[in-house]
């Protein structure tokens, strides 16, 4: 009996497929299917996309809050699923949510994504504390001045000035997203719709 366990094949692990960044935008960037891609070394990261009524909800919130700003008025946007290079990580990331200036908008390109000065993360349920914090981290090395981590079912927003920095808002509790929007001022609560 323990002869034929020891025959049994091992499983062959799979060699991931390396890919350039270029390479990378012509296959993912127009998929359209319940998943999104991120690029690191090389290594294509294939997630679930989590976004679910509430967090949407939340999003619709932000953007009603975003279009009373100077930067709407200059035609600046708070757009979803944001892809941005980051080239101290050597990888790409998709931000939930990202403010982009009128100019980052007219420039933005599958090829080479900027980078967003302020970045809002919607924390789901398949979001590991480890991962949380690697992206919070990689978002400031390069570049990112403000980073706001939304968690829905706690109903709390982590407002980021520095991966070392942070504001916890509640309630009442003002998140701003100075000093990339002095005029992005909203009451934690409002976020959750209440």
């Amino acid at each position: 009996m323990s002869a034929a366990i020891a025959s049994e094949p091992k499983p062959i692990k799979k060699t991931p497929r390396i890919l350039t960044l270029a390479q990378f935008h012509r296959l993912y960037d127009n998929r359209e299917d319940d998943y999104k891609y991120e690029w690191h070394n090389g290594i294509v990261e294939k997630s679930p996309r989590t976004m679910n009524r509430s967090q949407l909800f939340i999003v619709q919130n932000l953007s009603r809050f975003f279009m009373l700003t100077q930067a709407f008025n200059k035609f600046g946007e708070l757009e979803r699923e944001v892809k941005m290079f980051l080239p101290k990580a050597n990888r790409s990331r998709i931000a939930d949510l990202a403010y982009l200036t009128a100019d980052q908008v007219k420039e933005q390109d599958d090829i080479t994504p900027g980078i967003s000065p302020f970045v809002i993360e919607v924390i789901s349920k398949n979001d590991t504390a480890d991962e949380i914090k690697e992206k919070l981290e990689e978002y400031f090395a390069d570049g990112v001045q403000v980073v706001w981590h939304i968690y829905p079912k706690r109903e709390v927003v982590e407002v980021y000035t520095s991966p070392e920095i942070v504001k916890i808002c509640k309630g009442n509790a003002i998140c701003s997203a100075a000093p990339v929007l002095l005029d992005f001022e909203v009451p934690a609560q409002a976020i959750f719709g209440k």
